[in-house]
């Protein structure tokens, strides 16, 4: 049976997507119900208007033109989601026209989002049961354990493929239960607390029932806490009370200077320095930090915001080279809503908002882009900034620290960085002096490398007088970094305890080693017009490599028998006789 126009209309009216299409000429010849409703348009009035007094952007035209089906498609309608399919009309091998056909999936993203906050709050509600110290465990009303976070797995002392899944009455057989809080809630449907001793420790163990929406017991959670460890707390707690009060004054007067005692050093102008440091943290004024490339200057900027007022608030810290050019902008100052394509639609505050109240370091500040340092120059001198697309200024109450590894002063000569913005930076400036002006830290330096990497790595490497000169002579020009990428390099590529020449040619090629001997002792022979400097810790002498290797020999014979407790296990450790050892022992005067 053949259809006619009005079946035709009915059967296009009674479908859910939106349906238009158009002759050769773009007037419209179908629009069904569906699509009168997603346009606003009453029907009868559509039939034989240009398409685009209808709707814009459709692109039938194009459709038309180039013969060729769009799928998918995304189209602006009415503040709603619209995907659209267009495609030609085919006729004797003639396009006669095209038809759009229009999906609405606003309910579709709605549904979308709300699954994905139901995904997100299960997985927060993941992280909360995993995250406390109490065991929890969770049956459902037929009494099979259905979760236990990884607390009650610790203190029952069982696998999780070996409680989670099972019954109660498997677990009863099995040993793992004595008694089951979680069968007795399901047969009182009340709440129940039980103190059971389990693998020597004295648990209180509370049920509680869940109930659905029609009242019936759906789950059972199990508290479960150790309270075995609960008189050790307490006894633990009263002596740390008897404790703070003594302490809490020398605390608080030693705070600000105990951070300061992270930077290692011997040298006198690197005291300076940290005592400058230390004393510009107790006001505001803006601090420029400079010194080349690995030389501290963020730990320096760290310590100046912990030993000021602003210590309890947040230190932000910005690489102004790290961050690409077309995203600094809007990293730095935020943005509002809407303020560029894929902008977050709540906006977003920039790095200088969320300091608010603490410490913003500009790492790198020399990197800065000379079109951006106007505003950086304006939220320094009028202390406020605007989000990007934003008109309102936004008040800052922000203690700025800058670092540079290059010469700002030049740069302003060179026109790539603003006068006015670098005599704001340069109010207090502290110049970090390079490793190679300070060679007396070394030695602190490589012990603490050693310390650290030997607690990370569960390793006990030492270094050997041999290396440790290596280490007096070179130059480092990659200052403190290249040390501690140095010695971590050496622990962890080192086969033998002990870290020998050999160790560093596994590191650095023969050749490389010699050049940086050869370019170490250069180094020292350029101090003082061609001056050995002096030895560290020998006031008025000069550097002594033999006193030094003597030195760090009666250091770690000493170590070495403190560690062993007898001279054969020091021996074997330190790789020589035990002959040998006590013969050097008694030249150095090592105390047995």
């Amino acid at each position: 049976m053949e259809l006619g126009t009005r079946e035709w209309h009915e059967i296009l009216d009674a479908a859910h997507n939106g349906i238009l299409a158009v002759n050769r000429e773009s007037r419209v010849i179908v629009f069904n119900r569906a699509a009168a409703e997603l346009v606003g348009c009453v029907q009868t009035e559509a039939f034989g208007r240009r398409l685009e007094e209808i709707i814009p952007n459709t692109r039938l035209a194009e459709v038309m033109e180039s013969g060729k089906p769009e799928y998918g498609q995304p189209l602006p309608l009415r503040e709603r989601v619209i995907v659209t399919n267009r495609s030609p009309i085919w006729r004797a091998h003639k396009i006669i026209g095209a038809v759009a056909v229009f999906q609405d999936i606003t309910d579709i993203e709605a549904l979308s989002q709300e699954l994905e906050t139901v995904r997100r709050a299960h997985a927060d509600l993941d992280a909360v049961i995993e995250s406390v110290d109490d065991g929890i465990v969770v049956a459902n009303a037929h009494g099979y354990i259905v979760r236990a976070n990884q607390a009650y797995l610790r203190i029952a002392g069982i696998a999780r493929d070996e409680f989670v899944g099972k019954h109660f009455s498997e677990l009863f057989k099995q040993g793992y239960l004595n008694r089951s809080v979680s069968q007795m809630v399901l047969e009182r449907r009340a709440r129940v607390n039980v103190v059971d001793v389990r693998n020597g420790k004295e648990l209180l163990m509370t049920g509680t029932p869940v109930f659905d929406e029609k009242g019936e017991l759906s789950r059972v959670v199990t508290a479960v806490r150790d309270i075995s460890e609960l008189s050790e707390l307490k006894a633990r707690l009263a002596e740390s009370e008897e404790k703070s009060e003594r302490y809490y004054n020398e605390l608080e007067h030693l705070r600000s200077r105990q951070s300061f005692r992270q930077i290692l050093t011997k040298n006198q102008e690197m005291l300076a320095k940290v005592e400058m440091a230390f004393h510009v943290a107790k006001v505001d004024s803006t601090v420029l930090i400079l010194g080349e490339s690995g030389v501290g200057k963020e730990l320096v900027a760290g310590l100046i915001h912990r030993a000021g007022s602003r210590s309890k608030n947040p230190f932000i810290t910005i690489n102004c080279g790290a961050i690409p050019l077309n995203l600094l902008e809007s990293e730095l100052f935020g943005y509002e809503k809407g303020a560029f394509t894929g902008a977050q639609k709540e906006g977003k505050p920039g790095l200088f908002e969320l300091a608010q109240g603490g410490t913003l370091f500009l790492d790198e500040v020399g990197e800065l882009p000379l079109e951006l340092q106007v505003k950086v120059l304006r939220a320094l001198q009028d202390r406020e900034i605007t989000r990007l697309g934003g008109s309102k200024p936004i008040r800052l109450d922000v203690r700025f620290v800058a670092a540079t590894n290059r010469d700002l002063e030049e740069m302003v000569r060179e026109k790539t960085f603003r006068e006015d913005l670098f005599y704001r930076l340069n109010v207090v400036p502290i110049l970090i002096p390079p490793l190679r002006r300070r060679k007396e830290d070394i030695p602190l330096l490589v012990n603490e490398f050693l310390r650290r990497f030997n607690t990370r790595y569960g390793l006990q490497k030492w270094i050997t007088p041999e290396v440790m000169g290596v280490f007096m002579l070179y130059d480092w020009p990659g200052n403190i970094r290249e040390l501690e990428n140095t010695v971590e390099r050496l622990m962890v590529t080192g086969r033998e305890d002990a870290i020998g020449r050999e160790s560093m040619e596994d590191v650095f090629s023969p050749g490389g080693l010699k050049m940086a001997e050869a370019g170490g002792l250069s180094s020292f022979q350029k101090v003082g017009h061609g001056e050995l400097p002096e030895f560290p810790g020998q006031s008025g002498g000069t550097f002594s490599l033999p006193q030094y290797l003597k030195e760090e020999e009666r250091r770690l014979i000493s170590e070495a028998y403190a560690v062993a407790g007898s001279t054969r296990k020091a021996a074997a450790l330190l790789k020589i006789s035990q002959s040998s050892l006590v013969k050097k022992m008694q030249k150095y005067r090592v105390r047995v």
